[in-house]
C-alpha cells in the first residue's frame, strides 16, 4: 500500500448522523405545524425525535433555525423531468407545488411563518438569504424553455412561478381544487400559448 494521500483526520465528537439531523428537521416542522411558534420549544423537538439536546445545539443555535432549514429544503420543488414541452413540465411543477401547500405539516407551517414574519425579523433575514437561490432553481423550467426557443425571450419566469405558487397557496387556503386542465390552461396564458 502505497501512502499517496494522508487518512482524512477525523474531528472531536462523533460523526453527524444524517437521519438524527432529518429526524429533528421534520420534529421542528411538526411542532411548529401543531402548535405554532409560541409552542415551538427545544424540548417538544427533542422529544419528538428522540434526540438528546446537545445534538440539536451541535447542529443549530435555535428551533427557528432548525426549522427555517427544513422548510428551504422542502420547498425546492424537484425540476421535473425534461420531457420536452414546457406546459408539461409546468404543470408538473404545479402538481408538485399544490403537494407541497397541502402537506398538512408544511402548509399550516407556511401560514405560521408567513404570519409571524413581521414580528420574527430573524425570518425576514432568513428569507432574503435563502428566497433568491431557491427562486433560481425554481425557474430552471421556464428558463430551459426560453433558451430552446419554445417560449418567448421576454417571458417573466418569476411572474410564471408566483402565479403557480398562489394558485397553490390559494388551493392550500380556500380548499378549492386546481386540476390539472386548470393548471394547464394558465400555463399556456401566462406562455403566450
Amino acid at each position: 500500500m502505497t501512502a499517496l494521500t494522508a487518512p482524512a483526520r477525523r474531528g472531536p465528537g462523533r460523526p453527524r448522523d444524517p437521519e438524527v439531523e432529518r429526524r429533528l428537521k421534520r420534529a421542528a416542522l411538526e411542532v411548529l405545524a401543531e402548535r405554532g411558534f409560541s409552542g415551538l420549544t427545544l424540548d417538544r423537538i427533542c422529544e419528538r425525535a428522540g434526540a438528546p439536546r446537545a445534538t440539536f445545539y451541535r447542529r443549530w443555535a435555535s428551533p427557528i433555525d432548525a426549522v427555517a432549514e427544513a422548510f428551504d429544503e422542502a420547498f425546492r420543488f424537484e425540476t421535473p423531468p425534461d420531457t420536452g414541452d414546457v406546459v408539461t413540465d409546468l404543470v408538473a411543477m404545479g402538481q408538485s407545488m399544490l403537494r407541497l401547500y397541502n402537506d398538512p405539516v408544511l402548509g399550516p407551517c407556511m401560514s405560521f411563518m408567513i404570519a409571524e414574519a413581521p414580528v420574527r425579523p430573524e425570518l425576514v433575514a432568513w428569507h432574503q438569504d435563502v428566497f433568491p437561490r431557491r427562486r433560481a432553481h425554481n425557474r430552471a423550467v421556464v428558463e430551459r424553455a426560453m433558451a430552446r426557443g419554445e417560449i418567448a425571450a421576454d417571458t417573466d419566469p418569476d411572474l410564471v412561478i408566483d402565479v403557480l405558487s398562489g394558485l397553490a397557496m390559494n388551493n392550500h387556503a380556500t380548499g378549492r381544487p386546481v386540476t390539472d386542465e386548470a393548471l394547464e390552461f394558465v400555463v399556456r396564458r401566462l406562455l403566450g400559448l
